[in-house]
């Protein structure tokens, strides 16, 4: 089998991004390896998620290391060969294909790989990716075990309140996108919940924003809400810098196990 790498245009401009300048919009793949009739195959999933955001990309040889995910075929010696000689590829989301074992922060699948299922493996790619891809949460203010809680619906707030009051967080609501990032410019969080679909600026955006302006030099943590459960939003989620993604209704204990995870316990 030849050394290949499946290369798609940009159906935008046809040019691959340049590295750091990513689209949370856009997730870009790196295909190594595989058999023309598996390209074919990844070619029409490929195409498939132009409907989706985030699309997936193929980027290039020329600009692998622009690439989000590098997907490798271990059964393919040039392949192989190649991705030892890439020194990058260790702070990389990957994902090796037929390999009897990889890197510990790299993925592997079963060699005949489902293409109709390729945003989960993306997603959980990423979620495996070292944390040099990825901003490592910061630690919170000692003092802080305030958690802002972002929904456009006033139920959804009250419910979510509740639960975490229960276990001694101190709750400040914003019922807007827009004014969660305002909060979020003068006070500190231990994290946020943030819901997906709000009028105006959506979460995804909301993410990236508050990711970038967090208080007292901390990562900010941002646990994404949605009643949409499809591989797509998760990855979008990941794209956009969320930590946690959880599905509404929210599972009172699976609420208490992230969000306690990002709060300094109550009697330090």
């Amino acid at each position: 089998m030849s050394d290949s790498s499946l290369v798609v245009p940009d159906w935008r401009n046809g040019q691959a991004p340049s590295a750091g300048h990513a689209s949370a919009a856009v997730l870009r793949l790196l295909v190594k390896g595989f058999s023309p009739v598996e390209h074919r195959l990844l070619e029409g999933a490929v195409k498939l998620s132009q409907r989706r955001a985030p699309r997936i990309d193929l980027v290039s040889p020329d600009n692998a290391a622009s690439a989000d995910v590098v997907l490798i075929d271990a059964t393919d010696a040039q392949a192989i060969q190649w991705a030892s000689g890439q020194p990058w590829l260790a702070g990389r989301a990957a994902i090796w294909a037929g390999a009897k074992a990889a890197r510990p922060e790299h993925m592997v699948v079963e060699r005949h790989v489902k293409w109709t299922i390729l945003p989960v493996l993306l997603y959980r790619a990423l979620e495996r990716a070292p944390a040099g891809r990825r901003a490592a949460p910061a630690p919170a203010p000692a003092s802080s075990r305030r958690v802002l809680v972002v929904d456009d619906s006033l139920a959804v707030r009250n419910y979510l309140r509740s639960l975490l009051e229960q276990f001694g967080a101190e709750v400040v609501e914003a019922d807007s996108a827009a004014a969660a990032v305002a909060a979020a410019a003068t006070t500190c969080f231990s994290c946020v919940l943030l819901d997906v679909l709000m009028p105006g600026m959506d979460g995804f955006e909301a993410c990236r924003r508050l990711k970038a302006s967090a208080q007292g030099g901390a990562t900010l943590p941002v646990v994404m809400l949605t009643s949409k459960s499809s591989p797509f939003d998760r990855v979008r989620g990941k794209m956009a810098g969320c930590d946690n993604y959880l599905t509404k209704p929210v599972n009172p204990e699976e609420l208490r196990a992230v969000v306690g995870a990002h709060l300094v316990p109550a009697d330090a």
